[in-house]
């Protein structure tokens, strides 16, 4: 049985095809990721030789798209968003000229059209204008037949004008050369006299290239327009050697394409059709090499019919095929019919984009509003606890309060016993045991002093602690108790703490805190005093000092018990 070679054949090319695309995806990847740290600058101007002079589109289009991305990667910086937009137009650019995939072109041009207009950023809009000029003339042109558009020529128009005020004159001249082409091959050049008369004035400086081709070319077509054809023959002529002087090797193919293109048509109109036929020649070998598909394109529907005016009905026919086979594939395969769709759909997902903003914006508004509505809640429900909490301390505030007062009566009540007690004998005198000074039983057996000598020394304490005025001054000490009562420092202390079951200053404090009440209550004399004034009245040298022990004593704050006094 033979092997089937054919088959292995087959098998072998697909094979290779996907390893050559695989490799080809890993080769533009790896640029990417490797470009992709460049800064902008380095990577226009990469992308700029890559599609001028090395003729490398995939390598200018991997330049350009990482620019134009950093938009979106959120780097909004004015630099930034300038440089994605000259990326953009570029990238826009590239789909039109080098990959004649109209889709994308018009995507591209309207994403620059939109960044440039929403940040006011409008240096590149003449070239925006251009790029869209472009895409509606060569559309009609192609798709419909049309050899001329007056859409195309007003958007021209405004390009060159929006660039004649900024000033830029590489946008103004490449605005002005598409119109020259729009307008003279079809005998409607009086439609940019005002533009020709601009280029011809001083305000356009003689000394860049393009100024002088222009110039160069507005003269020939106005001799020839005022039938003098030899001499717009030399003006024409002379457009290739003006042509030769341009530095960058892109803008030379292009001018020496406009200007054979000039020349061929003068040959033609004067029926020098083998030479006519030779100038597009050349101009078929330049488009080959400049990659211009349309102008390319033209080149055949002239050689066509220049070789059917001679009757050479092969090579006629043989143009013709070219001409229709680069039409049906620039129109099918590189979606140049598809161009007003593209325009279509990126409005319409800019429509459905705005109305999922609105959408997101309502929703956006109805969380806020609930948010709003279940903070007020929590407000609401804090603010009821807050004053449900209020309510309760002030309640309690008011039953200490109560209590403090009951504290003074009790304290008058204690105030009197002890004035009963100095006319009754020690030995006679019942001490309840309910009392807060009655001494314990272990007290009694501890202490120093006899029971009757500690009633007799805790007694007079009392009264010097009642009767004297000395105790509210902040250097009464326990030596100077001992002075007034008239016994020994020891006895007087031991008296306190085995009878009172305290020390002398919880002793002191809790008289000095008491009369601070007292004066709390009597507004008619204390009213106008602070609570730092009556704590100092009292003995206290601070307020802080004077508020921690006022809270320990009564259970509320000098200021909580002068408000319940108040009330």
């Amino acid at each position: 049985m033979q092997p089937n070679y054919k088959l292995l054949y087959v098998l072998l090319f697909l094979l290779y095809s996907i390893c050559a695309v695989a490799a080809t995806n890993d080769v533009a990847i790896s640029l990417y990721n490797r470009w992709e740290r460049l800064p902008n600058e380095q990577l226009m101007k990469m992308g700029e030789r890559y599609r001028s002079v090395t003729r490398q589109p995939d390598s200018a289009l991997v330049c350009f798209s990482i620019v134009a991305n950093r938009y979106y990667q959120g780097n909004r910086s004015h630099d930034n968003i300038e440089k994605a937009i000259e990326a953009m137009v570029h990238i826009s650019w590239l789909y039109m000229e080098d990959f004649y995939d109209y889709t994308k072109a018009v995507s591209y041009n309207l994403q620059a059209k939109e960044l440039a207009e929403k940040h006011q950023i409008l240096d590149y809009m003449p070239f925006v204008l251009i790029n869209q000029a472009n895409i509606q003339k060569n559309t009609e042109a192609i798709v419909n037949g049309k050899r001329f558009s007056e859409e195309a020529l007003d958007i021209y128009k405004k390009a060159f004008n929006m660039a004649l005020d900024q000033k830029n004159w590489h946008a103004l001249h490449v605005a002005f050369f598409d119109m020259m082409i729009e307008t003279t091959f079809n005998d409607k050049e009086s439609l940019i006299e005002q533009e020709m008369d601009v280029l011809m004035s001083d305000a356009i400086p003689d000394t860049i290239v393009n100024t002088q081709f222009a110039r160069c070319l507005i003269r020939g077509v106005r001799a020839w327009n005022n039938n003098q054809p030899d001499s717009a023959f030399t003006y024409l002529k002379h457009l290739l050697d003006i042509a030769q002087q341009q530095k960058s090797p892109g803008q030379k193919r292009i001018s020496l394409i406009t200007a054979n293109h000039y020349i061929s048509f003068w040959y033609f109109a004067h029926d020098r059709l083998e030479e006519s036929i030779e100038v597009q020649k050349t101009i078929e070998r330049l488009s080959k090499d400049a990659n211009n598909v349309l102008s390319l394109l033209d080149s055949y529907k002239n050689l066509s019919q220049s070789y059917g005016v001679l009757q050479n009905q092969e090579m006629a026919e043989h143009y013709r095929l070219l001409y229709l086979e680069g039409k049906d594939e620039l129109v099918n395969k590189r979606k140049l019919g598809s161009a007003k769709e593209a325009q279509f759909l990126y409005e319409l997902n800019k429509k459905n984009e705005e109305v999922r903003e609105m959408a997101q914006r309502e929703q956006m508004k109805n969380r806020v509003m609930w948010g709003a509505l279940i903070t007020a809640l929590v407000l609401l429900t804090l603010l009821v606890l807050l004053c449900v909490y209020n309510r309760r301390i002030k309640e309690r505030n008011r039953q200490l309060y109560n209590k403090s007062l009951e504290m003074l009566r009790a304290d008058e009540e204690k105030r009197q016993l002890i004035e009963q007690l100095q006319s009754v004998p020690v030995e006679e005198s019942p001490v309840e045991e309910t009392s807060p000074y009655a001494p314990s039983e272990q007290t009694q057996r501890e202490g120093k002093l006899s029971p009757a000598r500690q009633s007799d020394l805790l007694h007079r304490v009392f009264m010097v602690m009642e009767t004297s005025d000395e105790i509210y001054s902040p250097d009464f000490t326990l030596p100077r108790l001992a002075e007034l009562v008239g016994d020994t420092r020891n006895n007087v202390s031991e008296a306190i703490n085995l009878r009172y079951r305290g020390n002398f200053n919880g002793l002191i404090n809790e008289y000095r805190i008491k009369e601070a009440c007292r004066r709390m209550n009597d507004r008619a004399n204390y009213d106008q005093y602070t609570i730092e004034a009556i704590g100092q009245s009292v003995g206290f040298l601070s307020r802080s000092a004077f508020s921690k022990v006022f809270k320990e004593i009564t259970g509320l704050t000098p200021g909580a018990y002068q408000r319940q006094s108040k009330n």
